[in-house]
Formats: structure tokens, sequence, C-alpha cells
């Protein structure tokens, strides 16, 4: 293992939510590459000598992904070449809208040894620590996750969006809450009960986490006096309700 690329999930942001294998690659990396939302605490469990390169985005910032993943991957040659422990930390799990596939394809084509760690996404962990069913005998047996991406102006998945919350089932949309407003507006025009509720996690298991509830029909308004900090994980659902406050 004297050149180990570990493409690793770093969780919500609270370090004990790490799992074990993932806690022993970052206390043994030669260098984390890691993403904007991994959390100062979990960094700081890596060996002091440890080298740490910031490589992530944040929203609306203007980087061409293309290209900032091709730096991404050429980084990764060059530290394998020089037989280092590499962890690529990306927050939640690599294979939940974490670009995970791309880095591991990367890997495979290039021919380094390399692993995925699992880690707790924020969808699982939010449930979890608000005691959200996302599941639940005699409600409902599915749940989707999704993002709210437009497709010739109007929401690629609408349909699919219906036809679950229609089934009494719940969706929790990473990166979001931008479209919020103009998403429940959408719902509502095709038939969405305007009391189907919303649930908006903000930082889910840091300390400064936060929670704000509202329904489809009330969310424009309380969105124009209170604006949930970012990062923030929506669910909706007529049966998300927070058994944990």
């Amino acid at each position: 293992m004297s050149s180990l690329i570990s493409i690793v999930g770093a969780g919500p942001g609270d370090p004990e939510l790490l799992t074990i294998k993932a806690l022993k690659r970052i206390q043994e990396a030669d260098c984390i590459l890691h993403d904007a939302l991994v959390s100062e605490e979990i960094l700081n469990l890596a060996r002091p000598e440890a080298k740490k390169i910031y490589v992530g985005k944040i929203y609306q910032d203007g980087q061409d992904q293309t290209g900032r993943q091709e730096w991404i991957n050429q980084l990764i040659i060059e530290l394998a070449a020089k037989g280092q422990k590499v962890v690529r930390l990306k927050s939640g799990d690599p294979m939940i809208f974490g670009r995970g596939a791309e880095e591991i394809r990367f890997c495979i084509e290039n021919g380094l040894n390399y692993e995925a760690i699992p880690g707790v996404t924020s969808a699982l962990g939010a449930a979890s620590l608000y005691g959200i069913p996302l599941t639940e005998r005699g409600k409902n047996s599915m749940v989707l996750f999704g993002t709210g991406h437009y497709c010739e102006g109007d929401f690629c998945d609408l349909q699919t969006f219906v036809s679950v919350l229609n089934s009494g089932s719940p969706i929790i949309f990473f990166m979001g809450l931008n479209k919020l407003v103009h998403l429940s507006q959408r719902l509502m025009d095709l038939a969405i009960s305007p009391e189907v509720k919303i649930q908006i996690l903000s930082k889910v298991s840091q300390p400064d986490s936060s929670a704000l509830e509202a329904t489809l029909g009330t969310i424009a308004q309380i969105l124009e006096t209170q604006k949930p900090p970012m990062p923030a994980l929506v669910i909706i659902g007529e049966n998300v309700e927070r058994l944990s406050k």
C-alpha cells in the first residue's frame, strides 16, 4: 500500500460520524485533497505533516467544473507517482452527488491502486438526527434523492417528483434551496397539496445546525423573512414531520 488513493466520505460534518476506516485513512494520509464542506475538525484529525489541498467548489463560485476535475485528476496522478497515500475527502458519501464515480473511473483507467470508503450522506444523517422517517411501515416504502436541476426551462424530473409525492413517499433535495420557491409552485400547479410538508435542514450534525419547517403553500412567504444557512437539505413529503426537535 505504498501508493493508495482513498476516495473517502467524510459524512455531514460531525467528526464522530466518520467511519472507523475513514478515520484510519485520514490519520495515515500523506496528502488530503478535500472539498469545501469538509469541516476543520475533521481535517485536524490528520497528521501535522500531512499536506492538505483544497479542491472544492462553492455554489456559483464561477469555476469551470471540467477544468477543476482535470486538475484534481492530475494531482492524483502526480501524488500516486511519488508513492504517497492520498485521501480524496468528500463531504457526505462519495457516490451521492459527490463525483465519486468519475474519480473511480479515472483511477481504473490509469491503473491506480484505489479504494472507496462510504460516508454518512447528509440526507440519512438529517433523517436520523431530526427523527424524520424516510420509510415507515404502513405509510411508504421508498424515498427519492434528487436535485432541482432545470431542463428547457423547467425541472428535469418534475413528473417523477409528482408521482413519488402522490405515493406518499418523501423526496430529499440536495442543492435545492435556491430553487425551492419555484419548485413548490410547480408542484402545486400539478395538483400536489399546498399542505405537503417541507423540512429545511441546514449544516446537518454541525454545532450551528438549524431546522425550518414549512409547507408548499407557505414556503414562499417564510423565505421572504428567514434565510436558512447553507449548505441546506430540503425534504418534501406529506409524512416528513420532525419527531426530534
